[in-house]
């Protein structure tokens, strides 16, 4: 059997229960609908803004493109000279690159030029609806395997086309207003084609080249 309760015991099993604050359960629903309200107000925001602005990716061109004694590659170098274009559709996103590099690939002889400097091998910043040419001239491709190949190529029946990859890879960042935004990895694939004079064949002119932003 328990012990009966002492009167002391008693007094602390009625004790009655603290009393609620109403201003202060008031207080914490105001401040928690102002606080969801602020952040909703925020998201709006930032939607309109993301709807306004409507970034959009840079365009690449190759606007030229020539590979000089290509006919005559298995006796000598051949020198590859031309242009690429940067297209920022943008009317409010600017872009900053950092240093850009060009690979030339043939066939399966690979790059058959490696990180060649374009823009000076400085960074490079492009404003809002701006078009940016980029080019290189007389850079080598040293007599070998390749360049015998290219001569082959270029000396076919019906006047043979030589075809090349054109890679350009950095590091872009988009800039709106005062807001800089991360980083990203840029690489860009254009595809291109000489005949056997070494130009650019018409169906390659300004085509649009292959973006990557991982």
């Amino acid at each position: 059997m328990q012990p009966a309760p002492t009167a002391r015991t008693a007094g602390w099993l009625h004790r009655p229960l603290p009393r609620e604050r109403p201003h202060l359960t008031r207080c914490t629903k105001i401040l928690c609908s102002a606080f969801l309200t602020l952040l909703l107000v925020a998201g709006v925001l930032l939607f309109v803004a993301y709807l306004a602005v409507r970034p959009h990716r840079p365009r690449f061109h190759v606007t030229a493109f020539s590979a000089a004694s290509v006919q005559q590659a298995g006796a000598g170098a051949v020198l590859l000279s031309g242009q690429l274009s940067i297209r920022n559709p943008n009317r409010d996103v600017a872009f900053f690159y950092d240093r850009l590099y060009m690979s030339v690939l043939y066939r399966q002889y690979g790059a058959v030029v490696k990180d060649h400097d374009l823009a000076g091998g400085a960074p490079m910043y492009q404003p809002p609806k701006t078009t940016t040419p980029l080019a290189f001239e007389g850079v080598a491709v040293p007599a070998g395997p390749a360049t015998a190949d290219m001569a082959r190529a270029a000396a076919e029946a019906g006047g043979g086309a030589v075809e090349f990859t054109v890679k350009v890879r950095s590091r872009i960042r988009a800039k709106v207003a005062v807001w800089g935004f991360h980083w990203h990895p840029l690489h860009v694939d254009c595809d291109v084609a000489v005949g056997p004079d070494g130009q650019l064949l018409p169906e390659a002119r300004q085509k649009r080249c292959d973006i990557d932003f991982l």
